[in-house]
């Protein structure tokens, strides 16, 4: 599903099926499907047009008519194996991120990443001989990138870039990463474990504010204009999130503001949890089964 026009695809025997967020058909784009490729899948763009990858680390590039417009090798070519490539790209695909969680080489395992150009060339934007790639996170904006690399051993790490892959920080975190978010105009990154969250400045390197939560921490991110981290946490079965709490933490003031939802929300995998500011120290959640509205007074 595209966040951005709610447009949603599948792929079927009859080629790639997209559907307005209604669910009215759109249009079918012809894909010859076949038997045994357990790694296709369809990234849908917000214009119609849509990505298909295919055996291991092929990406098939349509546009809004159906028609193939390039199809790009991501394969390491790798004798020792290598696992299922990935895409990740801001809900407008104003900047495309292919990566290969997982290389086997040597007898250790790396990873790379790679931006798709305009011109359908690749730039390499992340290369590690024996870190594997957990994440990758492009802005909403499309202008800044975070690979996220973990190691036996080491503390996971985030790798933070530009679309035209200039270096602009490292962080690290001492929890299995969950999430990075950026805030405002890229100025800084919101890193999540399950139950700790930090943010961290991308102009000075130095960390602004973290907190750690009992329970499981299901989504946080800073917002600079109010100084606050928002976050919610909640037990989760089977996609349905119970117990659920809201909290607003002013990283400034060191003061917390909690709120209880007395009902359950339903999670998807193919939505994520999107956090919209209406106005001061007043959000909404959206991404559940329920949008929810916050008002906050500390």
């Amino acid at each position: 599903i595209n966040i951005l026009t709610s447009l949603s695809g599948s792929l079927n025997a009859s080629g790639v099926s997209l559907y307005e967020g209604s669910g009215t058909p759109l249009l079918t784009g012809s894909y010859n499907l076949q038997s045994g490729d357990n790694s296709v899948k369809v990234y849908i763009k917000p214009n119609g047009g849509y990505v298909v990858r295919e055996n291991i680390a092929n990406f098939l590039f349509y546009d809004n008519s159906g028609k193939v417009q390039q199809s790009i090798s991501n394969s390491s070519q790798s004798t020792e194996g290598e696992s299922i490539s990935e895409l990740a790209a801001d809900p407008a695909f104003k900047t495309t991120v292919l990566f290969n969680p997982k290389i086997v080489r040597g007898g250790k395992e790396g990873s790379s990443a790679q931006v798709v150009n305009r011109n359908w060339t690749t730039t390499n934007i992340f290369y590690s001989g024996d870190r594997t790639i957990s994440l990758v996170k492009v802005s909403k904006d499309g202008q800044f990138i975070a690979v996220v690399s973990s190691q036996s051993g080491s503390d996971d790490q985030v790798n933070i870039t530009d679309r035209f892959g200039n270096e602009l920080g490292t962080f690290t975190f001492n929890q299995n990463i969950a999430d990075v978010r950026f805030s405002g105009e890229g100025e800084y990154i919101t890193i999540r474990s399950s139950s700790r969250v930090g943010v961290y400045s991308l102009l000075s390197g130095e960390r602004e504010g973290s907190t750690s939560f009992r329970s499981d921490l299901h989504f946080a991110e800073f917002v600079p204009e109010d100084n606050v981290i928002v976050a919610l946490t909640a037990d989760e079965t089977a996609s349905v999130l119970t117990d659920v709490e809201l909290h607003t933490i002013n990283i400034e003031a060191r003061s917390i503001e909690r709120q209880d939802y007395s009902g359950s929300l339903g999670k998807s995998e193919l939505l994520s949890i999107e956090l919209q500011r209406t106005r001061a120290n007043q959000y909404t959640l959206s991404g559940l089964n329920k949008a929810l509205n916050l008002n906050v007074s500390f």
